[in-house]
C-alpha cells in the first residue's frame, strides 16, 4: 500500500475501533477474523462513501493506479468534498470520478480505490488493509488499470505503472484487468496483452493469463516478477507482496529493509521452496559473506527460470536462534573453508526438436540442480559466500552427483551475530569476476572410466575437491570463461557468444593447475587478464572479441602447461570435455550450453600445492 502520507510511526496509536497496542504482534490473520475489517466503497450514483462488512460486500470495480504526489485525494479529503471545492480540482478527484463513469456504464453500482477508501490516519486501519489488499484485488468484479502517462499502444510498455512494487499483485490478483490510457480508452485485457506484458514484467504468461496458478511458481519465481520494481518507502517492497505468498504480518514503519528479512522469514514458516535461497549477489564490489536471506527482491532478478526439483525430496526446515536449520546435500571445494550444498530447486531450460509424424516443434525441458556455495563459520554454522560465484548449476544425470552426504548445517541469518570466518583462499585473479550475472554454461560432470565406443562408464570415481569458477560473464561479441576442477587437474572452457546471443564457438585446455600459478606465464599478461571480468580496460579490446583471439589464448594457455600435462595426455587421463550441439534457453530466451566433463584420472588425494611444487 503506498503510504507517502502515512503517520511515520511503528506502533498502533490507541483510539476507539483500533486494535490496542499490547495486540501489536498478534498474527493478523487472527485479527482480521475476530474484528472484521471495514471494506469503503465508492457508491458511483452518488459519489458517497458507504461501509461493508465481511459477506456483506456487493460485487465492485477496483482502480489500479500510481500516485501523483499530492495530486491525490486522500479519505479526509474526500469526506469534505462536498464542501471544500479546492478538493475537486485536484487531478485525483478527477481520475476517481471518471472511474465512477465508467463503473456505471459497465453496470456496477460501486468502486474501491485506494487513495481515499482508507483512513490512513489511523495505523491499525492502514496495516489490515494492506494485509487485506490482495484479497480485495482478487475478489472484484474486474480491475481498471488506469496508466495516466500513456496516450497510445505505442508508450504501452513505458508506462510507470509496471515499475511500481504496489501494483504487480494489482496485475495479478483480479479475476479480469483492462488497461485504460490517460483519455480512458480502452487498451486491451490481461488475457489479450500477456505476451506484451510479459515481455515487459518478466512474469510468467501462464500466470497472466490464470491467475489461480500464481502460487504454483517458486518462491525465486514470485520474488523475480518484483526484482525490477520500487516504492517510495523501503518497508513497502516487502509488504507489497503480502499477498503473493498469501502471508499477514503487522507493519512496522521504520523497520527499512528489515521488512524484507521478515517477510522471508515468514515464508519459510509455511513452505519448504528451497529456491528462497537461490539469489545472486547483484554487484561484483558485494560483500563475500553475507547472510543466507537476500537483502531485497532485486537479487532474484535472474531466477525466473528456477523451479522446484522433481528429483529432490523435500526436507523440513526451521528457523532456530542459530539460523535456520537444514539437511542439506554437501560438496566439500579446493577453496579452503568453502563447500557447495544443494537446493531442492533447479533451472528449467527448454530446447527445440521435431517430430516427423506430428509435423511441428516440441520444446524438450530440462532441469539442472541449483548448489550454493557456504563459508564455514563455527561448529555447524554457515554463511552465505559469494565467492567465487553465487551459484552454480550442476546436472545429477551420474550417479555420483545423484545422492552426495547429507549433513546438518545451520545458516546464518544475521553475520553480525557471529564470527565472520575469513575470507575464502580463492585465486586472486578470481576474486573480482562479477558473480551476479549467469555465464551461460551448465555444467554436467562426474569421474570414471568410459566404455569402449560409448558413454556408460565402466569405472565411476567419487569427484574429488569440487570448484566451479565462472572467470567471465557472457557478453554480446564476447567470450565467456568458466573453470571447472576436480583433484589435481582443471578445465578452462571459454565460449563465444555472437550478436544474438548464441554461442558461436567454443574451446577448452586442460591444465594442471588448480590455483592458477602456473597459467600466469603466459606471453602477454593483456592475453591473460581476457580470461577475468575485473580487468574492464581488456573487455572490448580486440584480444577478447572474436572466435580467432579464443583460439589462439587456448593455443598458449596450452603451451604454457604442456610439460605438466604431457604424462596425463599419454596415458590417456586427461578429461573427455564435450559440448551439446543444440543450446538451451530459458524462459526469457537467454541461452545456455551444457558442457560434459570427465574426469578420468583415478582421484588423488596429495596436496595440489605439494604436487605443484614437485612438478
Amino acid at each position: 500500500m503506498r503510504t507517502d502520507q502515512a503517520q511515520k510511526t511503528s506502533a498502533f496509536i490507541s483510539r476507539s475501533r483500533i486494535i490496542p497496542r499490547d495486540h501489536l504482534f498478534v498474527p493478523l490473520s487472527s485479527l482480521l477474523r475476530s474484528n472484521p475489517l471495514i471494506m469503503r466503497l465508492i457508491d458511483v450514483k452518488t459519489l458517497k462513501l458507504k461501509e461493508f462488512f465481511g459477506q456483506d460486500i456487493p460485487p465492485y470495480a477496483i482502480l489500479s493506479h500510481t500516485w501523483k504526489g499530492n495530486t491525490e485525494v486522500t479519505f479526509e479529503e474526500w469526506e469534505r468534498a462536498a464542501v471544500d471545492d479546492a478538493v475537486k480540482y485536484k487531478d485525483g478527484y478527477a481520475k476517481i470520478v471518471a472511474a465512477c463513469s465508467r463503473v456505471h456504464d459497465d453496470g456496477l453500482q460501486y468502486l474501491w480505490c485506494d487513495t481515499n477508501c482508507i483512513d490512513k490516519s489511523s495505523s491499525a486501519e492502514l496495516s489490515e488493509a494492506i494485509n487485506s489488499m490482495f484479497a480485495w484485488y482478487r475478489d472484484s468484479t474486474v480491475c481498471y488499470a488506469y496508466l495516466h502517462d500513456v496516450k497510445t499502444k505505442d508508450t504501452f510498455a513505458q508506462s510507470r505503472w509496471f515499475t511500481r512494487g504496489w501494483t504487480l499483485q494489482e496485475l495479478l490478483a483480479p479475476s479480469k484487468v483492462l488497461f485504460f490510457n490517460r483519455c480512458w480508452t480502452v487498451l486491451g485485457d490481461r488475457s489479450e496483452l500477456a505476451e506484451v506484458i510479459s515481455g515487459i514484467t518478466r512474469i510468467h504468461v501462464d500466470a497472466l493469463k490464470n491467475r489461480s496458478t500464481i502460487y504454483d511458481y517458486s518462491i525465486a519465481q514470485r520474488m523475480s516478477w518484483a526484482a525490477d520494481r520500487q516504492t517510495t518507502r523501503s518497508e513497502d517492497i516487502a509488504y507489497c507482496l503480502l499477498g503473493i505468498f498469501d502471508i499477514n504480518m503487522p507493519l512496522l514503519y521504520g523497520e527499512g529493509p528489515k521488512a524484507f528479512t521478515r517477510l522471508q522469514r515468514e515464508i519459510i514458516k509455511v513452505s519448504d521452496d528451497q529456491s528462497i535461497l537461490a539469489w545472486d549477489s547483484r554487484y561484483s564490489d558485494d560483500p563475500p559473506l553475507s547472510s543466507v536471506l537476500a537483502p531485497s527482491p532485486a537479487e532474484f532478478r535472474f531466477c525466473g527460470s528456477i523451479v522446484r526439483d522433481p528429483e529432490t525430496q523435500c526436507r523440513v526446515y526451521s528457523v532456530t536462534n542459530l539460523g535456520i536449520s537444514m539437511n542439506l546435500a554437501l560438496i566439500e571445494t579446493f577453496i579452503t573453508g568453502l563447500v557447495m550444498v544443494g537446493l531442492n530447486c533447479a533451472v528449467q531450460l527448454q530446447s527445440e526438436g521435431g517430430n516427423q509424424r506430428l509435423g511441428n516443434c516440441i520444446k524438450l525441458r530440462r532441469h539442472f540442480r541449483i548448489w550454493i556455495p557456504l563459508c564455514h563459520s563455527r561448529h555447524q554454522v554457515y554463511v552465505r559466500s559469494h565467492l567465487p560465484a553465487s551459484k552454480i548449476l550442476l546436472h545429477k544425470a551420474y550417479p555420483i552427483f545423484s545422492r552426495p552426504s547429507l549433513t546438518d548445517l545451520f545458516l546464518c541469518l544475521d553475520i553480525r551475530q557471529i564470527a565472520i570466518p575469513q575470507s575464502p583462499e580463492v585465486p586472486q585473479k578470481v576474486l573480482h569476476h562479477s558473480p551476479h550475472l549467469h555465464s551461460g554454461i551448465v555444467v554436467t560432470i562426474s569421474s570414471g572410466q568410459l566404455m569402449p565406443l560409448g558413454d556408460i562408464f565402466s569405472e565411476v570415481y567419487p569427484l574429488n575437491n569440487i570448484s566451479i569458477v565462472p572467470l567471465k560473464r557472457q557478453g554480446v561479441s564476447t567470450m565467456s570463461h568458466l573453470l571447472i576442477s576436480s583433484g589435481s587437474l582443471s578445465v578452462i572452457i571459454s565460449v563465444f557468444w555472437n550478436t544474438n546471443g548464441l554461442p558461436e564457438g567454443w574451446q577448452h585446455t586442460t591444465i594442471f593447475d588448480p590455483n592458477l600459478q602456473t597459467t600466469s606465464q603466459m606471453a602477454s599478461q593483456a592475453e591473460w587478464a581476457c580470461f577475468f571480468d575485473s580487468n574492464r580496460q581488456y573487455l572490448h579490446t580486440k584480444c577478447c572479441n572474436n572466435t580467432f583471439s579464443m583460439h589462439s589464448l587456448h593455443r598458449k594457455l596450452k603451451e604454457a602447461c604442456a610439460e605438466k600435462m604431457s604424462t596425463y595426455m599419454k596415458e590417456g587421463k586427461d578429461p573427455v570435455v564435450t559440448v551439446e550441439n543444440k543450446p538451451l534457453r530459458d524462459m526469457f530466451g537467454l541461452s545456455h550450453i551444457v558442457v560434459h566433463v570427465i574426469f578420468r584420472e583415478s582421484p588423488n588425494l596429495i596436496d595440489c600445492k605439494t604436487a605443484l611444487n614437485r612438478g
